[in-house]
């Protein structure tokens, strides 16, 4: 039971700290669903090619989303028409680099680093993008023809909506239909965090990712 209890508490200490960047994730994919066309996003995105890769990075180098809030944001793009590599290239690019961060790195370290972290983030999440695609090559597409409905009322015919009732179908979509499809895996995702903040001892942190060769390979995270 001191097991159990234990990975409880360091789960539920995992998910207060995540919280508020999924929920920014969550709302930011509700926006994508809304206020952009899936006809768009799958011209741009949906071909396994390495212009749509491109693309993908170039869209997530300057979201302000970390490696928590870009699961929704990748989430809806995936099924808004997006090719796995490019999602895979969002995936990777977006959650190093940001505006934020950007100007973070440049206060701190100066303009060379800042703009060497962006390069560094847009060839990372390119090169890994199309790794996905040459993998992937043989799957079907996502972005088959199909006669654009509106996504608030499922009329076909051209139509308007106020600013509020958007934003109002923004929070329905987000964190309903999206955190339903998503919401076991996060469950599972922030349970298996629980078990390693548990079973993993702090003197492994400063023994093993103090310093040496080995630090690059343990410290990689999406």
């Amino acid at each position: 039971m001191d097991i159990v209890s234990g990975i409880l508490k360091e789960s539920y200490d995992l998910l207060n700290a995540m919280s508020p960047y999924l929920l920014f994730g969550f709302f930011f994919a509700g926006i994508l669903h809304i206020f952009f066309s899936s006809e768009v996003i799958a011209r741009h995105l949906g071909k396994s090619s390495f212009l749509s890769v491109v693309k993908a990075a170039l869209f997530g180098i300057p979201l302000p989303l970390c490696s928590c809030g870009v699961l929704p944001a990748a989430m809806s793009l995936r099924r808004e028409g997006a090719s796995k590599g490019a999602i895979m290239s969002f995936l990777i690019s977006t959650p190093t680099t940001g505006v934020d961060s950007i100007l973070a790195t440049y206060s701190l370290l100066g303009g060379l680093f800042a703009v060497y972290r962006v390069i560094a983030s847009f060839f990372a999440g390119v090169f890994s993008g199309v790794l996905a695609n040459i993998f992937t090559r043989h799957e079907e597409s996502l972005t088959e023809e199909k006669e654009e409905k509106c996504k608030l009322c499922d009329e076909r015919e051209e139509h308007t909506h106020t600013a509020g009732f958007k934003i109002k179908g923004a929070f329905s979509y987000a964190f309903g239909e999206l955190l339903q499809d998503v919401g076991k895996w996060l469950v599972l995702g922030i349970i298996i965090g629980g078990c390693i903040a548990y079973f993993i001892p702090e003197e492994f942190i400063h023994n093993y990712l103090g310093s040496g060769w080995q630090v690059p390979p343990l410290t990689l995270s999406p």
